[in-house]
C-alpha cells in the first residue's frame, strides 16, 4: 500500500511542477476529440470536416480559457446545420443561446461540461459523468449537464432526419420546425436521462459532503445504484428501450473512475479521526479533524558544532549509517554508538560532548541528528 501512496506522491509532484504543459495538453486533446466526433457525425459541411482544422483550432482551445471549446463546437455543428438548412441552422443558433443563457445563470464555470456530454453520449458512456461530477463539482452543474443532453438530443433529431431535411426548400421552413420541435417534445427518454443524470448527482454530492466516515465509498456506490435505480423506473415508465447492459458495464466503470478520483483527491485515514470541542463568547464548537495520509522521507542533517581549541584533535562524525572518524586513541572499550541526542556515547565525553580525557584537549563532538521531512 505505501508503494502507491509513493507513486500517487510524485504523480501529484509532477502535476504540480508542470501543469503549466499538463493543463494545455488536456484541454487540447478534449477539444480534438469534440470537434472530430462532431464532424464525424454530421459530416455535412465538408470543408471544415478536416483533421488540420480540428488540430488547429484545437491548438486555439489550449492556450484559451475552456468556454472557447463549447463555443467553437457550437460553430462546428452550426456550419454543419448551415449547409443542410439554414431553418435548422436558425434553429439551432436560438437552442443553444437559450441553452447557453441557462448555464451561464447557474455555472458559468461548467461549459466544458457542455461540450463533453453530448460526446459521451454518442460513445454510449454517459452514465459515468454523474457520478464523476458528483465527486468534483457543485449542484449548479447539473444545470449544465441537463443542457448537454438536451444539446445531444437536438443533434441526433438533425442527424436522424437530414436526409428529409435536405429536400425541404426554403418554403418548407414551417414544416421543417414543426418536425425539429415535435421530436423534441416527443422525446421522453431525453427527460428520463436529465432527470436520471440530476437525481444521482445530487446524491453523490450531498452523500460526499457528510461529515461521517467513509463518505466518498458511500457516496461512490450509493450514486451508482441510484442511477441504475431511476433509469429502470424511468424505462418501465417511459419504455426508452435503454439498454440496461450497457448501463451496467458503464457503472462498472464509473465506480472504477469513482475510486481514482478520490484517491487522488481524498485520501484520508479515517483511523486517526480526531473529535475536538471548543467554545468562544458566542458558540460551541464540535470539530472531526481526520487527517490526511502523507508518507515522509527520511533524510539524514549534519550540523558542526565542535569548536577548535589549539592543539586539539579533529574529530568528526557521520550519520548513524555512515562512517566514524575518531581517532582509535580516543575510543575507550565501551564505546556503544550514540545516544538519543546524537551525540556519541562513550566513557571518554560528557553528555554535552566535550571530550575529558587524559590529555584534556576538550574538543566538542559533532551533533548528527536525522529529521522526518
Amino acid at each position: 500500500m505505501n508503494r502507491l501512496f509513493e507513486i500517487r506522491t510524485k504523480i501529484l509532484e509532477i502535476y504540480y511542477k508542470y501543469d503549466a504543459f499538463i493543463i494545455p495538453a488536456v484541454k487540447l486533446i478534449m477539444a480534438f476529440i469534440v470537434f472530430h466526433t462532431i464532424n464525424t457525425r454530421m459530416g455535412y459541411f465538408d470543408t471544415i470536416n478536416n483533421v488540420a482544422i480540428e488540430l488547429i483550432a484545437s491548438l486555439l482551445c489550449s492556450f484559451l480559457p475552456s468556454g472557447i471549446i463549447l463555443i467553437i463546437a457550437a460553430a462546428f455543428s452550426l456550419l454543419h446545420m448551415y449547409h443542410l438548412s439554414i431553418i435548422v441552422a436558425a434553429l439551432g443558433l436560438v437552442i443553444y443561446l437559450i441553452l447557453y443563457i441557462l448555464f451561464l445563470r447557474f455555472a458559468p464555470k461548467a461549459s466544458l461540461v457542455v461540450a463533453i456530454t453530448p460526446v459521451l453520449m454518442l460513445w454510449k458512456i454517459p452514465y459515468i459523468l454523474p457520478i464523476i461530477l458528483g465527486l468534483i463539482a457543485g449542484p449548479g452543474t447539473t444545470v449544465a449537464m441537463g443542457c448537454g443532453v438536451i444539446a445531444y438530443g437536438f443533434l441526433k433529431i438533425i442527424n436522424s432526419n437530414s436526409a428529409t431535411m435536405a429536400t425541404m426548400e426554403l418554403t418548407d421552413a414551417a414544416d421543417q420546425l414543426k418536425l425539429i420541435i415535435d421530436e423534441l417534445l416527443a422525446s421522453k427518454g431525453l427527460l428520463m436521462v436529465v432527470a436520471a443524470f440530476v437525481i444521482t448527482m445530487l446524491v453523490v454530492y450531498f452523500l460526499r459532503r457528510l461529515p461521517i466516515n467513509h463518505n466518498w465509498d458511500i457516496a461512490i456506490g450509493a450514486g451508482v445504484v441510484v442511477q441504475i435505480v431511476t433509469l429502470l423506473i424511468g424505462d418501465v415508465i417511459m419504455d426508452t428501450g435503454i439498454s440496461f447492459i450497457n448501463i451496467i458495464l458503464v457503472s462498472i466503470l464509473a465506480v472504477v473512475i469513482g475510486f481514482v478520483i478520490k484517491f487522488f483527491r481524498y485520501c484520508v485515514d479515517f483511523n486517526r479521526t480526531e473529535n475536538v470541542q471548543f467554545e468562544d463568547d458566542d458558540y460551541y464548537y464540535y470539530v472531526k479533524a481526520v487527517p490526511k495520509i502523507s508518507l515522509g522521507e527520511s533524510s539524514g542533517r549534519v550540523r558542526r558544532i565542535n569548536r577548535r581549541k589549539e592543539g586539539a584533535v579533529s574529530l568528526r562524525a557521520g550519520r548513524r549509517d555512515g562512517y566514524e572518524d575518531i581517532p582509535e586513541e580516543y575510543y575507550s572499550d565501551e564505546f556503544n554508538g550514540y545516544d538519543e541526542n546524537g551525540y556519541y556515547e562513550d566513557n571518554g565525553y560528557t553528555e554535552d560532548g566535550t571530550y575529558y580525557g587524559e590529555d584534556g584537549l576538550g574538543d566538542d563532538l559533532t551533533e548528527v541528528s536525522l529529521d522526518n521531512k
